[in-house]
């Protein structure tokens, strides 16, 4: 399935027409769908942002109460970012001018708020050749929302510091924290009803995940294509692909999820055209160059397409279910989420109708 265009392939086409017919077939007293789908994957593979889209593109947004939410929350991602490479400067010893000094210092404080005289410190600093070498070993540490995120902060820190601040609907889309906790996202589409369950990633997190999989309709596990070379936040050590790949092969073999569909989101994509420019798979996988070297010609295409291949092809192996469906996905973007979940609606509603019988 190809979630990038906005047009239906043939294929879904006929799965959407299918489901149609299936629907008009439903008594009236069951004529309504009610869908739980069960977002799962490793830390910060974006399976919380993906249940804000939900919100935006199901719920009509956020209201002003929850933007105003997340101003705390985004003060704290800015701090925490310029913070995260201030002390990633100074544990590799890269040197920073004595004049930057007082603002550093600053930043570090535990008990500053982000005003706007600190935002002019955060930029300062931000733009430092010592922080931007820092900023190019991100893969080897932990910042809030990763590279995307930290530079969407920085840049966005004089506007969040601003007193009259409400965060915009992309701000909240953007906004990290961790899930600590079971989030429940209703929201219905036509005459399906659905229930998003998101649970934290974490591996302390992972113990919450077992009182969720009864009555689940699908499965939706968020991998993150750019995390070939990165290690986990928990640990340190740890590649984030292989911690990933290892509990999809876990999870893809619970009893539970027998006849369960399971969906597979390549997320993170935007970030993953630009890195595998940078830093080849090959550098990463023995075997990557003799898997392209194996696509035909219709198979060939850009770099992070067959990088793309490539990881879903690790993801298959491990998969140890029924069937698997796959999408590439950017989770920040909301036309992409929007049209990736029009065809998992249409995939999810096949799957769950022809289980039980229709």
């Amino acid at each position: 399935m190809n979630p990038c265009c906005a047009k239906r392939s043939p294929e879904e086409e006929a799965q959407y027409k299918r489901n149609k017919l299936i629907e008009k077939q439903l008594k009236p007293s069951t004529d309504r769908l009610h869908l739980v789908l069960l977002l799962l994957g490793t830390g910060d593979a974006g399976k919380s942002t993906f249940a804000k889209q939900m919100v935006v593109l199901h719920k009509d947004g956020f209201s002003r109460a929850e933007l105003e939410q997340f101003v705390e929350v985004l003060h704290e991602n800015c701090l925490s970012a310029i913070r995260v490479l201030i002390e990633a400067c100074r544990r590799w010893h890269i040197p920073m001018a004595k004049k930057y000094k007082p603002h550093t210092e600053l930043l570090m404080r535990v008990d500053i708020a982000l005003t706007e005289d600190v935002a002019e410190s955060v930029q300062l600093v931000w733009e430092t050749d010592g922080i931007q070498l820092a900023f190019t070993r991100s893969n080897e540490i932990q910042l809030p929302g990763g590279e995307s995120g930290t530079s969407y902060y920085i840049q966005n820190c004089h506007r969040f510091a601003k007193k009259d601040f409400l965060p915009t609907q992309e701000d909240v889309i953007r906004a990290k924290c961790h899930t600590t906790e079971i989030k429940e996202t209703d929201f219905a589409i036509g005459k399906t009803e659905f229930k998003m369950v998101d649970v934290g990633g974490q591996r302390s997190e992972r113990r919450k995940w077992l009182h969720c999989f009864s009555d689940v309709s699908a499965v939706i596990y968020l991998a993150a294509l750019n995390e070939y070379d990165m290690v986990l936040e928990e640990d340190g050590k740890t590649n984030r692909m292989q911690e990933s790949l290892s509990l999809f092969q876990k999870l893809s073999d619970q009893p539970s999820f027998k006849s369960t569909a399971f969906i597979l989101f390549l997320n993170k994509s935007d970030i993953f055209k630009e890195k595998i420019a940078k830093k080849p798979l090959s550098e990463f996988f023995e075997d990557y160059d003799a898997f392209v070297g194996k696509l035909d010609a219709s198979q060939k295409g850009s770099d992070w397409e067959q990088g793309a291949a490539y990881i879903k092809s690790l993801y298959c192996m491990s998969f140890s279910g029924e069937r698997l469906y796959t999408f590439v996905t950017c989770a920040i973007d909301t036309a992409n989420c929007d049209r990736v979940f029009g065809s998992v609606r249409d995939t999810v509603v096949s799957h769950v109708l022809t289980v039980a019988g229709f």
